[in-house]
């Protein structure tokens, strides 16, 4: 039974809120949290350790002479034990990183201005906010490929039962795969380094390679569990660019709080049923 593209996201919402669904959602949901919680603990711990480590102190003292005047500042750097060990996730002072900063003369007189401090202080922690949503993002989209021959044994028995699936690839193929992808996505982030520093630019810069991983890994995950390896190249041939629209929306979905963590076995839903309506009238075109 083949459905209509444009009831295809109404359906699989439907889907995803079954108890079946809902349960299975919890599993990489769980785990993702739990890889985000404890990578951001072991980091701030790490980065609270460093900074506790440096006790900064500036002295300026002013000498005179009887043919001159000069200002001498020093700054001495103290190794603090007892902070260092005692330092954790909790009590890590984000303000702490801007006083270790200041030995810079140039940042120490940015610093010095209260708006400029102000500006330096929430770029920081928009860059740190956007790196953790795409880690979440990265960690999600890996995990639940996990998940997809479960989605789509569960699609096919409830809504194309006469449905064949005939998946191709295994463990190594698929585990090489996502490897090359990130590895590309670390690519990209490098060559797109220029654009960073450019406004509006710099938001495409930052998202598309992101969004490069996320389309590869859905579409594997999808299309390798699902059809054949001609069949799969077929659809990318004739379906590629509205896949990749259909993608692009989805990865705009992610960039809102916690949708990356709650919604990525959706995504495989949505996904699954695109590409077996697409299969089955690949097969019947074929038969014809």
């Amino acid at each position: 039974m083949m459905m209509k593209k444009k009831n295809l996201f109404a359906l699989a919402l439907k889907d995803f809120f079954t108890p079946y669904f809902l349960v299975l959602s919890l599993l990489p949901m769980i785990i993702t949290i739990a890889l985000l919680f404890v990578s951001l603990s072991y980091g701030m711990q790490v980065l609270n350790n460093k900074i506790n480590s440096l006790y900064i102190e500036k002295k300026s003292t002013e000498y005179s002479t009887p043919t001159q005047t000069t200002s001498q500042s020093s700054v001495n750097i103290t190794f603090d034990a007892n902070q260092s060990e005692t330092s954790s996730l909790l009590d890590f002072n984000p303000m702490a990183l801007f006083e270790s900063l200041q030995s810079s003369q140039i940042l120490s007189s940015m610093l010095e201005n209260d708006i400029l401090r102000w500006i330096i202080e929430k770029i920081i922690f928009l860059a740190a906010g956007y790196f953790v949503l795409l880690f979440s993002v990265i960690i999600a989209v890996f995990i639940v490929g996990f998940f997809t021959p479960l989605v789509v044994r569960k699609l096919k028995s409830r809504h194309y039962p006469p449905f064949a699936i005939k998946g191709h690839g295994n463990l190594f193929e698929i585990v090489w795969y996502a490897i090359k992808s990130f590895l590309v996505m670390l690519l990209l982030y490098l060559l797109l380094i220029p654009f960073y520093f450019i406004p509006f630019i710099n938001i495409i810069a930052f998202n598309l390679p992101a969004y490069y991983f996320f389309h590869k890994m859905l579409i594997f995950d999808v299309g390798s569990t699902v059809n054949t390896k001609a069949e799969y190249f077929r659809i990318m041939a004739l379906m590629g660019n509205q896949i990749r629209l259909r993608t692009f929306l989805i990865y705009l979905l992610t960039l809102l709080p916690f949708v990356a963590i709650f919604f990525p076995l959706f995504f495989v839903i949505y996904l699954s049923h695109l590409f077996i309506n697409e299969t089955i009238e690949l097969r019947s075109a074929a038969q014809e």
